[in-house]
């Protein structure tokens, strides 16, 4: 189990800092860099947990699934040094956390959701040319959507930006909010926000949360693609760009860019490769985690 724990902790290492790091730099198709993130998250967290677990259970157990259930069967606790109880504390605690964490986060978005629901009612108006949508007076731009179910929701759009978008350019930017609700981005979003509220202190968290929030941007665009001619949806981007007061500008000039071209005709392959990249890294913490090993090891 020693060799076990020290190729998960390694791994674990790996996935804490330097893969997430080159990940955050990689500008390729969107769906198959949330793909990547997502196997890094999940790999990351089984590497983590199984280093504590690892380190906790029988030397001797021919898995650790095997060490496990001889902890739980009570066979092994009074075996354990003061180091392995120190593991199995730890290990019990990220569980709990990373659990934890991610039940808040659901039950506080849907909370957030339903309150900003009300108070949106109160303080805007139905629009009277676009069905599922309503406008709030502003003078900021403002865009954004409130998911209320699957394939349902609100767009949201400010008067300040409507003032400077003609007609096509609104209903491009109201294209792109439905996207957002009709593939529910917002659940993507979910499970790194609460990745980076149970392990803040790790940069990988971070720099997945801030990703994914950016990645879910360009494949709504994508999306929007379907039902708008992207060349009318990058001009509605550098309009909201002119006037809006946040710091999105990256952002922006990537989504400008990515619409005035068209897709890139490899992406189905790219896509592919990055499926087949992810199922190999959750693979590799499941087979240290489940494969017999020689007793001792």
């Amino acid at each position: 189990m020693v060799l076990v724990g020290s190729l998960l902790a390694v791994l674990a290492f790996l996935l804490a800092w330097p893969i997430p790091a080159a990940l955050s730099r990689f500008s390729g198709d969107p769906i198959s860099e949330v793909v990547l993130w997502q196997a890094v998250g999940l790999s990351g967290g089984l590497s983590l947990i199984g280093t504590a677990l690892a380190f906790a259970v029988d030397p001797a157990s021919r898995n650790l699934p095997e060490g496990i259930w001889d902890l739980i069967r009570g066979q092994a606790h009074t075996q354990l040094t003061v180091v392995a109880w120190v593991f199995l504390v730890i290990a019990v605690l990220l569980i709990g956390r990373l659990l934890g964490c991610l039940a808040v986060t659901f039950f506080s978005a849907r909370r957030t959701r339903l309150r900003h629901a009300e108070i949106l009612h109160l303080l805007s108006e139905p629009s009277a040319t676009h069905p599922d949508t309503r406008i709030i007076t502003t003078d900021e731009a403002v865009a954004y959507c409130l998911p209320q179910g699957p394939r349902k929701g609100t767009a949201v759009l400010s008067t300040g930006l409507l003032e400077v978008l003609p007609e096509e350019e609104r209903t491009a930017v109201i294209a792109h909010e439905r996207a957002h609700l009709d593939f529910r981005h917002d659940l993507l979003v979910i499970p790194f926000a609460a990745w980076h509220r149970a392990l803040p202190f790790f940069s990988a968290t971070a720099i997945g949360l801030n990703s994914v929030n950016r990645l879910v941007e360009l494949m709504a665009d994508d999306h929007a693609r379907d039902k708008v001619d992207p060349r009318v949806l990058a001009r509605a981007v550098e309009a909201a760009a002119r006037i809006s007061s946040d710091d999105r500008d990256s952002l922006s000039r990537r989504r400008i860019e990515r619409l005035s071209q068209p897709l890139h005709p490899a992406r189905i392959p790219v896509r592919v490769t990055a499926i087949l990249s992810a199922a190999g890294l959750l693979l590799i913490p499941t087979l240290l985690v489940f494969l017999p090993i020689t007793p001792g090891s």
